[in-house]
């Protein structure tokens, strides 16, 4: 696809660059989406699900629209209404996609909570969008029991007060329905053909929120990222078309190698939902059965993140049939030169690098053909209708092949923080352009070379891990004077965890006193690998550490 760089005589002045597309906005919802999709090809298998004990389910596109449909119409007649919130709090399953394509159909809001959270940490992302309805399989059920021990022996209003507005939970592995959990049977059960969400889709706007993300806040707390419809839906066509262009425009058979809400659900389910290609879905993550699932389904590409990359690099990579690969798809993070090569040697020559956010969905990939920098991240070029500028401290275009901050406007760009107002203007211009807060430099070819965080933002494998969220609970701790969370190198996962203790005076403390405390709080990716006592916190350096030893 030819580029244009938005530049007349002054090409090498500007880092103003834009990709063109011929294709016009499609103007439908992810669900009429894939009723097209799925009408097209009913009889095509969509979902191949590999479970933790090995067992192995297939459905087509037609069950699959059939179960959605179901789904969609049990919530209807629930009387949930037309841009509620559904939360979402499941593993790598079948019944996540069902879930979430029902949810589209009966209009609501879909809230992809994060699995690995903590009692706590769930109940501050559920009430901070105020969830109508909880969605859980049986692994997340024994957190919501920590804050509705009752949740499936009473019915709700007795579970209202940690959870205040859950009007509905859905525990999906049930077999009967238990206090305030109903059976996912039991919503299907409550479809009813009178319902027409056909009907309903007709007022969805493009414009009306369709998803909520959650992502780590400079404050420790976690921030609501809002999506349209048109976000999602135009990104889905976008990066399908991107695929395609890897995949010779053959049906393929995509492996999902990561949770469902991660590195953008674009990028995992626009191959599904647009282009009619299987998802091949894996319960564990681990890259043994990633690697047996490529061997005995024949996945023609795969969403690597970079734990999972350096893995197949490093570890288990040599003697695998990838023969069936076309393309991997990169991202999360900046992977080492080395570890590129290697993926490409083993796996595909195409690994398409890829660059964005949970704000802006993909930003950039590397177009088939471009040049390899072995050097540099250069994680490619913007894509259709995807606006990428460099700008200084005072939002001031900077020359090409300069440093500054990469910001980003697009139709796939999130609409706000909900609640939080302040936030979103800090970050989002009035004219539609979002500060990314990664330092960058646009190449003189339109290529975008990614630099890393402006902040303090510790990116550890494909996760941002901020220092609040680990240091503020040992604030008031009885033995620590202050602390201070940095990042380390780590030849696996980029960046490692290492938690600079100053302690009280006359005080003695050990590393698993410390550790302890982080155990009982944080999920696991946020335990700090190392823990290091210093006797004071000295910058000489603006914007430096000087860490003494003991």
């Amino acid at each position: 696809m030819a580029a244009n760089i938005l530049a007349t005589t002054s090409t090498l002045t500007q880092s103003y660059y834009h990709m063109p597309s011929q294709r016009r906005f499609c103007g439908k919802t992810i669900s009429q989406l894939f009723d097209l999709t799925s009408n097209a090809y009913p009889q095509r298998e969509a979902i191949t699900h590999y479970s933790k004990d090995g067992d192995v389910k297939r459905w087509s596109f037609e069950e699959l629209r059939l179960q959605a449909d179901r789904f969609g119409k049990g919530l209807m007649s629930l009387s949930l209404q037309k841009g509620e919130k559904l939360g979402i709090l499941v593993g790598r399953r079948y019944e996540y996609i069902v879930v979430y394509l029902g949810a589209m159909k009966a209009g609501l809001v879909a809230v992809f909570l994060h699995t690995s959270s903590k009692a706590d940490q769930l109940k501050y992302q559920i009430n901070k969008v105020l969830c109508d309805m909880l969605v859980v399989d049986s692994n997340n059920l024994t957190t919501i029991r920590e804050l509705v021990p009752e949740v499936e022996a009473v019915s709700v209003p007795c579970c209202r007060q940690p959870l205040p507005s859950v009007r509905f939970f859905i525990n999906i592995d049930a077999a009967e329905t238990q206090g305030a959990c109903l059976t996912l049977n039991k919503v299907f059960s409550m479809s009813s053909d009178h319902l027409k969400e056909s009907e309903l889709q007709n007022e969805v706007q493009q414009d009306d929120p369709c998803v909520i993300f959650f992502s780590s806040g400079s404050t420790g707390r976690p921030k609501a990222i809002v999506h349209s419809h048109r976000a999602i839906s135009e990104g889905a066509i976008t990066i399908s078309d991107e695929r395609s262009a890897y995949n010779d425009d053959q049906y393929g058979r995509h492996l999902c190698s990561v949770p469902c809400y991660s590195m953008g659900l674009d990028v995992i389910m626009a191959p599904v939902i647009v282009a009619g290609d299987r998802l091949v879905l894996t319960e564990s993550p681990d890259v043994d059965t990633l690697l047996n699932v490529i061997r005995l389904e024949r996945c023609s590409s795969a969403v690597l993140y970079p734990l999972l990359a350096f893995e197949i690099a490093y570890l288990k990579g040599e003697g695998v049939d990838f023969s069936s690969m076309k393309q991997a798809f990169v991202g999360g993070n900046t992977l080492p030169p080395d570890t590129l090569a290697k993926l490409r040697k083993l796996v595909t020559p195409n690994i398409i690098i890829g660059y964005g956010s949970t704000e802006t969905n993909v930003v950039t990939l590397q177009c088939k053909g471009d040049p390899i920098d072995e050097k540099r991240w250069i994680v490619g070029r913007p894509i259709p209708h995807t606006e990428v500028k460099i700008v200084d401290d005072q939002f001031r275009t900077v020359p090409i092949n300069t440093e500054g901050e990469i910001c980003v406007r697009s139709p796939y760009s999130f609409q706000c923080y909900l609640g939080d107002k302040e936030r979103t203007k800090a970050v989002k211009t009035e004219s539609g352009w979002f500060k990314t807060g990664d330092a960058g430099i646009m190449l003189d070819d339109g290529r975008l070379q990614v630099l890393g965080r402006k902040d303090d933002c510790i990116i550890k494998d494909a996760k941002n891990v901020y220092p609040s969220e680990i240091e503020g609970y040992l604030f008031g701790h009885p033995k620590v004077k202050t602390c201070l969370a940095v990042a380390v190198p780590d030849q696996k996962v980029i960046n490692e965890i290492c938690l600079c203790l100053v302690l009280k005076p006359e005080i003695e403390c050990t590393e698993e006193e410390i550790l302890e405390v982080m155990r009982d709080h944080l999920e696991e990716f946020l335990i700090p690998r190392y823990v290091l006592f210093v006797r004071v916190f000295r910058s000489q350096i603006p914007g430096k550490l000087n860490v003494m030893k003991l």
